[in-house]
C-alpha cells in the first residue's frame, strides 16, 4: 500500500464527511432519539404514577364499600331488633288489653247474670205467688163452693 496525496485527500474528505454527517444528520437524529427516550420515560413514569393512584383509589373504594356494607348490615340488624322489640311490645299491649277487656266482659257478664238471676228470682217469686194465689183462690172458691153447698 502506498501513501500518497490521494490517500491524504481521501482521508481528509472522509473525516470532513464524517464530521458533516455527524453535525447535519447524526446529531439531530441522536437529539430526537434522546428527546423521544425522555418523553417515553416521562410517559412511563406518569403511567406508573397513574396506575399506583388508580390502585389506591380502587383500594379506597373497596374499603368504603366494605365499610358501607358493614354499616348497612349493622343498621339493618339494629332496625330488625327495634322492630322485633316494638312488635313484642305491641303484642304484649294487645294481650294485656284483650286480657283486661276479657276480664271486663267476664265481670260484665257476671253482673248481667246476677241481674238476670235477681230478675228471674223476683219473677219466679211473683209467679209463685200468683200460682199460689190462684191455687189458693181456686181452693178457696172450691172450698167456698163446697162450704156453700154444705150450707144449703
Amino acid at each position: 500500500m502506498e501513501f500518497n496525496a490521494t490517500f491524504l485527500v481521501s482521508m481528509f474528505s472522509f473525516i470532513v464527511f464524517v464530521f458533516l454527517m455527524n453535525k447535519l444528520f447524526y446529531a439531530p437524529i441522536t437529539k430526537v432519539i434522546e428527546e423521544r427516550e425522555k418523553l417515553m420515560a416521562s410517559n412511563y413514569d406518569d403511567a406508573q404514577k397513574m396506575n399506583s393512584k388508580a390502585d389506591g383509589l380502587l383500594k379506597e373504594r373497596d374499603e368504603k364499600l366494605s365499610s358501607a356494607e358493614a354499616s348497612a348490615r349493622k343498621t339493618i340488624a339494629e332496625k330488625i331488633q327495634e322492630f322485633n322489640l316494638e312488635s313484642k311490645n305491641v303484642i304484649k299491649d294487645a294481650v294485656e288489653k284483650s286480657s283486661s277487656e276479657i276480664a271486663d266482659k267476664k265481670q260484665e257478664l257476671k253482673q248481667e247474670y246476677s241481674d238476670a238471676q235477681t230478675v228471674l228470682n223476683s219473677q219466679i217469686e211473683s209467679l209463685a205467688k200468683a200460682v199460689e194465689a190462684k191455687v189458693l183462690g181456686i181452693e178457696e172458691n172450691s172450698y167456698m163452693h163446697k162450704s156453700g153447698d154444705n150450707n144449703e
